[in-house]
């Protein structure tokens, strides 16, 4: 049987099984990547750090995506999701105009701490920025659609929350 033959069935065998295709092709990617850095694969830890090169123009989008997923934790945490007031302080406000107005202060002064703070906090901790900063954004943004949900079930997301997890330490502590 011939390689494309082999790469067709072992692709059969993925979409049949129970997880999306994209998160078992994305653990693999991850594996290899942990793999190559552990055991100092120079080709493949060349290729990568060419990767994170061309990708850097990218850098400022994905510490954009990173803030994003913080300030919904953050508005997930404070605020309902739907028609009701906001759960924080919600007997303070006479109306919805005065919700509106301190729901907008608050998150605006939540976005610029965030703004400052996680910058210079992932460039300080990633070796390869772009890279890292996608693995912690898969992981917390899977975790932030399913954090008001009372029925998920994490092992339905497992190739994607680990893969999440290796590309986001595996870099630096490797």
């Amino acid at each position: 049987m011939g390689l494309l033959e082999q790469l067709r069935g072992l692709h059969g065998r993925v979409k049949r099984s129970k997880y999306k295709p994209w998160q078992v092709y994305l653990l693999a990617a991850a594996i290899v990547i942990c793999a190559s850095l552990y055991f100092d694969i120079v080709l493949l830890t060349d290729a990568l750090r060419s990767l994170e090169g061309a990708a850097s123009g990218l850098q400022w989008i994905v510490i954009l995506a990173i803030q994003g997923v913080l300030i919904g934790f953050v508005a997930e945490y404070l605020y309902e999701q739907g028609d009701g007031y906001a759960k924080v302080g919600s007997n303070e406000f006479d109306s919805k105009d005065k919700t509106l107005a301190a729901r907008v202060g608050i998150m605006t002064g939540v976005s610029a701490v965030i703004t400052l703070a996680v910058p210079s906090a992932v460039r300080s901790v990633a070796e390869y920025l772009v890279i890292q900063t996608v693995g912690a954004v898969i992981v917390l943004g899977i975790l932030l659609v399913h954090e008001s949900s009372s029925d998920w079930n994490p092992e339905t997301e497992w190739p994607a929350l680990a893969a999440g997890v290796l590309l986001a330490t595996a870099p630096t502590v490797l």
